[in-house]
């Protein structure tokens, strides 16, 4: 059987009005082996189809079966290159008529989608720019079926975790504003000082925690290391942005309390509605990247393990639950309104099946039987509350285009800006990109190095069939 995928793959029609577009593009023996690759994972079958067929790339729009874009690629001068491609001019298929736009796109694709660099690294001679609103909707809803699973799953969790740190080194300065006031005089960029007096980039619990529980799943999964690392981080300044832990809050502070006297980390949290705080699901999202592909009965009850060391009560797990699964399907390469009307469905029938209580399940009326994208400013709440801060990670998320901005609004809402922002700022990585995070804040944020070294430690990990 061939590790190729072929034009009998998939239910295709040819292109109806070819147009030639010069277009220069230079590969290596490596990209073009990557280039000819096309195993089609089940989640991508909806978006894009590759093939390679006698020294042509032929792309086309799954659900459809149109041919988009096909190009030949041929040895020159030691190296393979493109010297043209041809595009769809038949106006029912493929509405643009720009050859500029199709310049743009066609090097995305394969710069991004198929060879996983930055499009800046694409060995052209075309003029390419970073944003354009075609290739930016592209991106987001159809990712190409040729990907290394390895290096999609690196790159997700480098975004992921610097999304976090970001997010809370922004919201801290800010920490206990009013929305008021943010309004009125809004954040733009990473400050410093301000609430705690500490120097721009300074992450707090939120990240802290969510390395801690990253560099435990490195070994495996075990609640009771998972909460070693989170005393360790309490009490003796461990995976700290600055050497000192300057805040925590009180539910995760008494469950840190309890597992250092003894008690077993998956029962320390607390357990009555009370405690509802977003001290788990601050900290919970490198979770997603080790139970991705387990069944949900299983991703559902390693969620409420790893919850439940610092908070136990049924709605942070839900909120948990409903955070990891949003961030599962961005993984898969779905568009976040695509996630955020199939978990409507998905989610509240699991919940139910899972015979959780009907008041339960009220308290997540605005994600799952509404349109919370609709919701004005005035109502999205950003205090300590979990539902709130669900609900308000769902609404920047939504209401947003790019990453800077969807964790700017997080930070804006005011109160609880920091973990707002740092949960917002996860899913944001993952949905834009490591590359989409703006380069200035990254470099501002303390211990990068280690952040980095974390991530690829992490990747190494769920990468290995020993381990996941």
């Amino acid at each position: 059987m061939s590790r190729y995928a072929t034009k009998d793959s998939w239910n295709i029609t040819s292109m109806d009005s070819p147009k030639q577009i010069a277009c220069f593009i230079q590969l290596d023996e490596q990209e073009l082996e990557h280039i000819k690759w096309g195993y089609v994972p089940a989640q991508m079958e909806e978006k894009w189809f590759a093939y390679f067929d006698h020294g042509w790339l032929h792309l086309h729009r799954s659900w459809t079966g149109f041919e988009m874009y096909k190009a030949e690629i041929v040895l020159a001068g030691g190296s393979y290159v493109i010297n043209s491609f041809c595009t769809e001019r038949n106006t029912e298929k493929y509405a643009n008529t720009n050859d500029e736009v199709d310049i743009q796109t066609f090097c995305f694709l394969i710069a991004r989608m198929l060879l996983h660099i930055d499009v800046s690294k694409l060995k052209t001679k075309e003029v390419l720019t970073q944003k354009n609103g075609i290739i930016d909707a592209w991106s987001r809803y159809g990712n190409l079926i040729l990907k290394d699973p390895q290096r999609l799953i690196d790159n997700c969790i480098k975004s992921a975790l610097f999304g976090i740190a970001v997010g809370d080194a922004l919201g801290v300065p800010h920490e206990f504003s009013r929305s008021e006031d943010l309004q009125e005089n809004p954040v733009t960029n990473m400050v410093g000082y301000g609430t705690y007096d500490l120097p721009p980039g300074t992450w707090s619990d939120d990240s802290s925690l969510t390395f801690c529980l990253a560099e435990s799943l490195c070994s495996g999964f075990n609640t009771d290391h998972m909460g070693e690392l989170f005393v360790r981080w309490y009490y003796q300044d461990y995976w700290t942005a600055t050497g000192d832990v300057f805040d925590i809050g009180i539910g995760t502070r008494n469950a840190l309390n309890k597992i250092k006297n003894g008690t077993k980390a998956e029962f320390a949290g607390g357990q009555d509605e009370k405690d509802n705080g977003n001290g788990s699901l601050m900290r919970i999202l490198p979770l997603v990247f080790a139970i991705q592909n387990l069944p949900i009965e299983e991703r559902f009850e390693r969620t409420r393990k790893v919850s439940a060391i610092t908070h136990g009560h049924i709605r942070a797990v839900m909120a948990c639950f409903y955070y990891l699964e949003f961030a599962k399907q961005l993984i898969e390469g779905k568009s976040k309104f695509e996630i955020y009307n199939d978990l409507q469905t998905a989610l509240s029938s699991f919940f139910k099946k899972e015979g959780i209580d009907s008041t339960e399940l009220a308290h997540f009326d605005r994600l799952l039987q509404n349109n919370i994208a609709d919701l004005p400013l005035s109502e999205i709440r950003s205090g300590g509350y979990v539902i709130e801060t669900i609900e308000a990670c769902s609404w920047c998320l939504l209401t947003t285009d790019n990453y800077k901005d969807a964790v700017l609004k997080a930070v804006n809402l005011g109160h609880d800006t920091d973990t707002t922002a740092a949960v917002t700022g996860g899913l944001a990585g993952l949905l834009y990109g490591f590359d989409e995070i703006p380069q200035e804040w990254v470099e501002k944020l303390a211990r990068v190095g280690d952040i980095e070294g974390l991530a690829n430690k992490l990747a190494a990990a769920i990468n290995s069939l020993s381990f996941y």
